[in-house]
């Protein structure tokens, strides 16, 4: 049997206090070109972050995985037709080029940024 080893496989996705607020912290990072994982991995978590009681600001963190075009749709489709109101969300690790794909955001009304820094993601969704 042939086991892959992904590296943000393992890596939980949480709600963080954070300077008197709490953040959803959806970690899809470090997790290369498996693009299949990547999207089974955020499907698992969505039932966590649409909850009313989580919070409606959120960082999804996509450091060093391969951005595919199917991963953004996913993404944007699940939080876009979420029944849940999402406030600001922060996208940590998106190339100029990809960022197009998860406009569609701000046509829901969400306040989206693309940032290259996790901690300033954080300062930014409370600013």
């Amino acid at each position: 049997m042939n086991t892959i080893h992904i590296a943000g496989i393992k890596k939980a996705s949480f709600e963080l206090d954070y300077n008197g607020g709490k953040i959803w912290c959806e970690h899809l990072d470090g997790m290369g070109a498996y693009e299949d994982e990547v999207i089974s991995k955020f499907l698992g978590d969505v039932k966590a972050f649409s909850r009313p009681s989580v919070s409606s600001f959120m960082i999804v963190n996509l450091d060093k995985t391969v951005i595919t075009k199917k991963i953004a749709e996913t993404v944007s489709a699940c939080i876009s037709q979420s029944d849940k109101t999402f406030r600001k969300i922060a996208f940590v690790g998106v190339d100029k080029r990809r960022q197009k794909l998860f406009r569609i955001l701000k046509k829901k009304g969400i306040v989206i940024t693309f940032l290259s820094d996790y901690e300033k993601a954080k300062e930014w969704l409370f600013a």
